[in-house]
């Protein structure tokens, strides 16, 4: 039976929901199995590209084997970029716990370039798993590509940082969905962007 109108809205979304929900307790899963210090980064690089997969419409793909194929594959080189990102955020935090150590006028100057660090920073995070799963390329290029189109793309960067912001503004209001879509809702909301980034700048460059 074939469904039309608002019925097939519904059940599409109710398929999404629960693919959601089983991917949100693989990522919960596979962290624990990672003791969550290690598998933290490689869980998270696994529901990424699970989800990359779904949004170029590989939706009928296995889910538990391409998770634990990504998760395996992925498992250092993801820890690796963790500590990157760790040893990044580290460094601006000490950078602002020093500043106030500067007479006034030279602290301030360094604040600002501090927070502008940090903002690019942040842009750059974003970007980067959808980046890291979406392009066959090194680890220094997944950081520059992540940061560059980040800032390339601001529409977009915009419309993302809004949509998680909604979807953090929806885990407050209902709580109940913490358990249950806590990163793989968060996620594909970047995820989902991330890709339409990518999506324009391959179309700006067929029309170039």
């Amino acid at each position: 039976m074939q469904l039309h109108g608002l019925m097939k809205v519904f059940y599409q979304a109710g398929v999404w929901v629960i693919r959601l929900v089983y991917l949100n307790l693989l990522w919960v899963g596979f962290t624990i199995l990672g003791l969550v210090v290690f598998g933290f980064m490689p869980a998270t690089v696994s529901l990424f590209a699970v989800l990359r997969q779904w949004i170029h419409g590989n939706e009928d793909m296995a889910i538990f084997p391409a998770f634990w194929r990504y998760f395996r594959q992925e498992f250092w080189k993801a820890n690796l970029c963790g500590l990157i990102f760790l040893a990044i955020a580290y460094i601006l935090r000490m950078d602002m716990i020093l500043l106030k150590e500067f007479p006034q006028w030279t602290f301030q100057l360094l604040l600002g370039i501090t927070f502008g660090l940090g903002a690019l920073y942040a842009v750059m995070l974003l970007y980067f798993f959808p980046v890291y799963v979406h392009f066959d390329i090194s680890l220094w290029q997944s950081f520059k590509y992540a940061l560059l189109i980040g800032l390339s793309q601001l529409p977009i960067t915009i419309m993302m940082i809004i949509g998680s912001i909604a979807v953090f503004s929806l885990y407050w209001f209902v709580s109940g969905l913490i358990p249950l879509l806590c990163v793989s809702l968060f996620c594909l909301n970047l995820m989902w962007f991330g890709y339409r980034s990518f999506k324009n700048i391959e179309y700006a460059q067929q029309k170039a």
